[in-house]
């Protein structure tokens, strides 16, 4: 679990109190984990269909893709508990 987690709190206590919590969800956090997955790999069909190419400023929508992706990854680190 990264420290962002528990950064906005104080004592050791609350801290501890929260990462339980937060362990307590394990289970929520893997199925976020899954949908963004699904999220993704849609994005990934869709930048890689040719079609794409057709569109007008294809490029502007490759780079908001990309911006996507980069935060999905952002998202996924995140929330992984167990590292």
């Amino acid at each position: 679990m990264i420290s962002a987690w528990t950064k906005h709190l104080e004592t050791e206590e609350e801290k501890q109190r929260f990462k339980n919590s937060v362990l307590g969800s394990k289970l929520v956090l893997q199925r976020l984990k899954e949908l963004l997955a699904e999220v993704d790999h849609d994005n990934d069909r869709i930048e890689r269909d040719i079609r794409t190419y057709d569109l007008p400023n294809w490029d502007y929508r490759q780079a908001h893709l990309n911006g996507f992706k980069d935060c999905l990854n952002k998202i996924n680190k995140i929330i992984s508990i167990d590292q």
